[in-house]
């Protein structure tokens, strides 16, 4: 007996030494050093990065960076059990890895470090790394599992990404179907969510993990109730050892074309959200118009700064330039009861816009139970706009080419021609804005109830000023002396514009048990709108050779016809009642929304004047229902939404100012409820994801469009219809093996669109409805070895529209083939080479008429200390096949556009890269 207590008080010693000696604090010490350039000798290595990992999965425990003299003492708080390394690193240096021992002090001497060239023979370390992960609500992506050139933005590393979706023509961001709204970086605001700066400027290797989550509004986090109305945001984190690190770039680069690319930038990241960004850039590299002097000039400041764990603000401003110019020309088919009406146009135009907007919000979190909001914006936005305009109308195709229809013109019959216009037009627009908004959020007790207050005030207001000389010929109307008939224009329009919108709301929560919480909201808001057009004709006191000059009395010229005063006021309420129900696996929402409002319109065109009032309710049902598993979530969405007409629509009133385009009002229009239902499944770990979706529209306001056959001209008209309807689904699949991966996607939509057409004004309108259908498949290849990597995908892309009308009937196929490649040589060269290949086949194309070939090129090499310098060569579009178009079905009709494009360039940049440790 006394023996077993003997051996049981040396195990429980034993036990609590082992225990102790975990908790102890433990202390790693040594030096880094490096190669002199061109030598054998040592030097320190001041700012080298100090990392102590978790062996098993390399989760950061603690860092920092070696002194002037290159040594680091570095102390951190072990846990039982548990193996760690020691990671050595310095930008355009391989890392060394060393494991650390169980000893309370170790002394790792001098670690060397080299250029990434060579191979360095310390630790192999392999494991897996998991490329997606599901934690709770929120997708985060390891990028070291997305291996990107050297070089490369973060652009180049979400087109790695399955799932991720960046279109760069309208900045758009999806992720498996799921519009992002915004980029964060460490969790706080970035140029205010800009996904275009962050994405084409921020270096991809200063990423070690993308978040895709639901981000909370203020009154969510601090309540933990959800509103159910989602907000997709990616989150990006900075990687631990770039953390408080001053990391600055320039780049200098110049080519033929008169392509330019200069850029500079200085950015700061803290872990815990602080940031200090500058960014300036001026390039036209990326504008391939024939336009001569596109630019593109932008500079821009962010910050986030915490004072403490209580306040915080984060603020931004912007400038932008932005000088572009195209010639574009456009075909058209607009579906008739009596047959097709074709028509072609041919614009030149140059536009200059400028823009200053800057944000401020903060937070402030006074105590425990009470907190406060606020954010503010200011914006500038001076723009001209210059441009050059043809356009012609048959009643039978043309047969001709319409990019060259207007050198051509005199060789179609005449008794095709049924009017041709020719317009020129420049116009100057100013326009102005702010708003502000406070909130304040009270907890009042321990269970949770919450009493929240938000005041909002917004203004805008500007001045547009234009000029526009047209003369419009109608080849199937005679003048008294027998001739075609001819309107000739020249007219100067001033439309100053108004906006004013207050909103004053409050909002309870209120806990029912853990898991069920209740939400009410109220708001009044109020909105005054005034929008002025005057019209001068010019016609009468200027030759036909004067444009964009005002004469001498030209008030004269005012005409009341095509002249108008608009004044609108809405005052609303909006209330809201939700219930929100969270557990470890299900969670739903579901909410409703009414709004009464009253609307009032006074508006005087010409001698004619109309006001309006009136009295609505609107409504907004809602339901989310999500259910998540281990790593599967599957989640169903549904929203509906009325709408009201708009004042301007509702208003019998004429417009006549463009006289092949006639509109008018119609004070019977009823309001429109839209159904919107989502479903969408996810499995990172499988690499699957697939969405379902569907809109149907009630009473939707489609135009009555009542032909002249004459003229040519159009004159239009809102009413209510049926049948507008929208499905789409999609799925994907990806695959990773050692170092190739594998992706397939599918994805297909098919909608119902509904107008009105009539020819003959004595017969009632006939329905003309457009089913279109969209089908795309598509898979990538990607092989990533150490020393480059190479991609491969292709897709097939059809699209397919049948109009009611006559059983009008377009369809296009696409099949494209790319690949991107490149290889990284030892001394710091590498070169990488990327072609697309598009065929197109479809109604009214030629074989081998659209196929495109792009071809582009480029070699870098890396030089100096620590491959700080970059000097390039790019050659884009080598073969000069680079074309623009595109094709768009539509109730109505058939349209098809394109754009001239320079044939290829060439552009050399030097950039150098350093950073500095904090």
């Amino acid at each position: 007996m006394e023996i077993n207590r003997t051996i049981g008080l040396l195990l429980l010693l034993c036990c609590m030494h082992t225990i102790l000696y975990a908790q102890q604090t433990r202390t790693v010490k040594g030096r880094v050093q490096t190669l002199e350039a061109g030598s054998d000798k040592l030097q320190s290595l001041p700012s080298a990065s100090i990392v102590v990992l978790q062996k098993e999965d390399s989760t950061f425990v603690k860092g920092t960076t070696s002194d002037k003299n290159g040594r680091f003492v570095l102390k951190y708080q072990p846990q039982n059990r548990r193996q760690y390394l020691l990671k050595v690193s310095f930008m355009g240096m391989e890392s060394v890895y060393r494991i650390l021992s169980d000893s309370l002090s170790v002394n790792v001497g001098v670690v060397t470090l080299k250029d990434d060239d060579i191979q360095i023979g310390e630790v192999t370390i392999t494991g897996k790394l998991k490329e997606v992960e599901m934690k709770g609500d929120t997708t985060v992506i390891n990028a070291a599992a997305y291996k990107t050139p050297e070089g490369s933005y973060l652009e180049d590393l979400v087109k790695r990404v399955p799932g991720l979706v960046y279109n760069k023509k309208d900045h758009s961001l999806t992720y498996n179907g799921q519009a992002i709204s915004e980029i964060n970086v460490n969790g706080e605001s970035f140029f205010s969510g800009d996904k275009k700066t962050a994405l084409e400027n921020l270096p991809a290797n200063l990423i070690s993990k993308l978040k895709v989550y639901d981000k909370k509004s203020k009154e969510e986090e601090f309540t933990g109730i959800s509103s159910g109305e989602k907000k997709y945001v990616l989150d990006l984190q900075t990687k631990d050892e770039l953390n408080k690190t001053w990391l600055t770039n320039a780049t200098v680069g110049y080519g033929n074309n008169k392509k330019k690319d200069l850029e500079g930038q200085v950015n700061y990241f803290n872990k815990n959200g602080e940031n200090l960004s500058f960014m300036a850039r001026s390039t036209n590299r990326y504008q391939n118009s024939t336009y001569k002097d596109n630019i593109n000039n932008s500079v821009g400041l962010n910050m986030t700064r915490k004072f403490g764990k209580k306040f915080s603000l984060t603020g931004n401003v912007n400038y932008d330039l932005n000088r572009n110019g195209n010639i574009t020309s456009m075909y058209r088919e607009q579906y008739l009861t009596s047959g097709n009406q074709y028509s072609a146009s041919a614009n030149e135009g140059t536009s200059k816009s400028r823009s200053m907007n800057s944000s401020l919000m903060g937070e402030w979190k006074v105590d425990k139970r009470t907190r406060i909001h606020f954010n503010g914006s200011f914006g500038l936005s001076p723009n001209e706009n210059e441009s050059s305009n043809q356009s012609a109308s048959f009643d039978a195709p043309p047969n001709v080419n319409h990019e060259s229809l207007f050198a051509d013109f005199e060789s179609i019959p005449k008794d095709m021609k049924v009017n041709r216009s020719e317009n020129r037009s420049a116009s100057e627009n100013k326009s102005n804005r702010y708003n502000w908004m406070i909130g304040i959020m009270r907890r009042l007790n321990e269970k949770g109830t919450t009493l929240g207050l938000n005041v909002t005030n917004s203004d805008s207001w500007g001045d547009n000023e234009s000029f526009s000389l047209s003369q419009t010929t109608y080849f199937k109307l005679e003048d008294k002396n027998g001739n075609d008939s001819v309107l000739y224009r020249n007219q100067y329009i001033k439309s100053p514009q108004t906006n004013n919108q207050w909103r004053v709301g409050v909002s309870f929560t209120q806990p029912i048990g853990k898991k069920v919480h209740f939400r009410a909201a109220y708001n009044w808001n109020t909105q005054y709108e005034r929008d002025n057009r005057d019209t001068y004709e010019l016609s009468s006191m200027t030759n036909r050779d004067s444009f964009g000059d005002l004469p001498a009395g030209y008030e004269a010229g005012y005409v009341d016809s095509l002249s108008n005063r608009s004044h609108s006021r809405s005052n609303g309420h909006d209330l809201n009642v939700g219930f929100n129900y969270s557990d470890d696996t299900w969670m739903f929402n579901a909410s409703l929304g009414v709004t009464p409002q009253k609307r009032t319109i006074d508006r005087k065109v010409g001698k004619l004047y109309a006001d309006t009032t009136m009295r609505t309710i609107d409504y907004q049902p809602m339901i989310w229902l999500s259910w998540r598993k281990k790593k599967m979530r599957v989640s169903l969405n549904y929203n509906g939404r009325t709408r009201q007409p708009s004042l301007s629509d509702l208003m019998p009133l004429t417009d006549n100012s463009d006289p092949l385009y006639i509109t008018r009002g119609n004070p019977d229009l009823k309001q429109m409820f839209m159904h919107t239902m989502h479903v969408s499944f996810q499995h990172p770990s499988k690499g699957i994801s697939a969405n379902l979706g569907w809109q149907m529209e009630k009473n939707s306001v489609t135009q009555v469009v009542l032909y002249d056959v004459q003229t040519g001209g159009r004159e239009t008209y809102p009413i209510n219809i049926n049948g507008n309807w929208n499905t789409y689904g999609s799925a994907d699949w990806w695959k990773r093996f050692g170092h190739f991966s594998l992706k397939l996607s599918t994805s297909g939509r098919h909608s119902n669109r509904v107008s009105m057409i009539n020819e003959d004004r004595s017969q009632q309108p006939e329905k003309s409805t457009t089913r279109d259908t969209g089908l795309n498949c598509e898979m990538a290849a990607s092989y990533q070895p150490t020393w480059g990597g190479f991609d491969f995908s292709t897709s097939w892309d059809y699209q397919y529209s049948l109009n009611s009308l006559n059983d009008n009937n377009t369809y296009t196929r696409y099949y494209n083939f790319r690949f991107d490649g490149y290889v990284d040589f030892p001394f710091g060269l590498q070169l990488r080479t990327d072609a697309g290949y598009i065929l197109r086949s479809g109604t009214n194309i030629q074989k081998g008429e659209d196929d495109e070939i792009v071809w582009n090129a480029r070699a870098t090499w890396r030089f100096l200390k620590q491959r700080k310098a970059e000097l390039s060569a790019c050659w884009a579009d080598i073969l000069g096949k680079r074309k623009s178009y595109a094709r768009m079905a539509t109730s109505d009709g058939f349209y098809e556009s394109r754009t001239q494009e320079i044939k290829g360039y060439f552009i050399v940049t030097f950039k150098y890269n350093f950073r500095l440790m904090m």
